[in-house]
């Protein structure tokens, strides 16, 4: 007789619980994007999740940035920068990736070329960067270097490019 009692009890804790969240007193969000799950695969044979593929083709296709929905706040303005042959597309993120805080995601398209690399840039200085990362390139490139479908030499590497560490999945042909 009192059901309708418990079903008003659950829309008013619900709708105090969303109010709460607006105006800052529900849980804190995450400092950093978990980019585990974005960027999976790319450590393994630099293989393309669908949601970092989504976001690799329509930043090349017109700089628009297409990140899963829980991801947006992390991700700032896609930077592009027109060289001679190629555009250096820069989407800065605070994320972190494999335990490692990352600074952006860096995308290189060719102008009338077959220069093509997604990598990761992360931020210089972390404790432990170099000995975590430099090993999965290595295995990331041996599994591309072992794959008899990769015809154009496709590469993983990290090092430091441009000043900062960078784990690049490289598919020029």
């Amino acid at each position: 007789m009192l059901d309708w009692l418990e079903t008003a009890g659950d829309f008013l804790m619900g709708t105090a619980l969303s109010t709460l969240s607006v105006v800052g007193l529900g849980p804190d969000e995450p400092a950093r994007y978990q980019m585990d799950g974005f960027l999976a695969g790319l450590e393994q044979g630099c293989e393309i999740s669908s949601d970092l593929g989504v976001f690799w083709e329509q930043i090349v296709a017109d700089g628009t940035l297409i990140v899963p929905a829980d991801a947006s706040a992390y991700f700032s303005a896609t930077q592009i920068a027109v060289r001679e042959d190629h555009r250096e597309l820069r989407v800065p993120v605070k994320g972190d990736w494999l335990g490692h805080e990352v600074a952006a995601i860096s995308v290189i398209a060719g102008i009338d070329n077959g220069y093509s690399s997604i990598g990761v840039v992360f931020v210089p200085g972390q404790e432990g960067l170099d000995a975590a990362m430099a090993p999965i390139a290595a295995q990331s490139d041996a599994i591309m270097q072992a794959d008899p479908d990769n015809l154009v030499g496709a590469s993983a590497v990290f090092g430091t490019f441009g000043g900062a560490p960078q784990y690049i999945c490289d598919f020029s042909n």
